[in-house]
């Protein structure tokens, strides 16, 4: 099964979870999809869909562990499968840097966006850097 990520699951964010998936995953390639980034206090928020595009990171998880490894993912992202989860683990498109597309499930902001603060270009990475709830959030702090 393939994994879009695009936060602080990211290869170059360093938090507890992305070391994790980086073990039970095979980085494919960087990669694109539809949808907007959102500043949620101290992580970001995903809406798939419209006409601007997510920076991210296509994984395939090892399918000896896939089931344990989704298992940790979700209860890292709050998902329960219940309707007040803050997110969904759902499909997506994903375009990978030498223009092939892939299926791939990723985690799906569910609330209101209404007052949130949009991430430029859709690139956590950029945004993540000196923004410092965002640091004590990946920290543990």
């Amino acid at each position: 099964m393939y994994l879009f990520v695009y936060g602080s699951l990211l290869s170059n964010i360093p938090s507890s979870m992305s070391k994790y998936l980086r073990r039970r995953a095979t980085l494919v390639s960087k990669s694109t999809t539809p949808g907007k980034l959102y500043d949620l206090g101290m992580y970001p928020g995903f809406v798939a869909g419209g006409d601007d595009l997510v920076k991210g990171e296509l994984y395939l998880l090892k399918p000896e562990n896939e089931a344990q490894t989704l298992e940790m993912l979700d209860a890292y992202e709050s998902v329960t499968g219940e309707p007040e989860d803050e997110y969904l683990r759902g499909e997506v498109i994903v375009q990978v840097g030498d223009g092939g597309t892939f299926k791939a499930e990723t985690y799906i902001f569910r609330g209101d966006v209404g007052d949130k603060t949009l991430i430029p270009r859709g690139d956590y990475p950029a945004y993540y850097e000196g923004n410092s709830d965002h640091e004590r959030f990946v920290n543990g702090g």
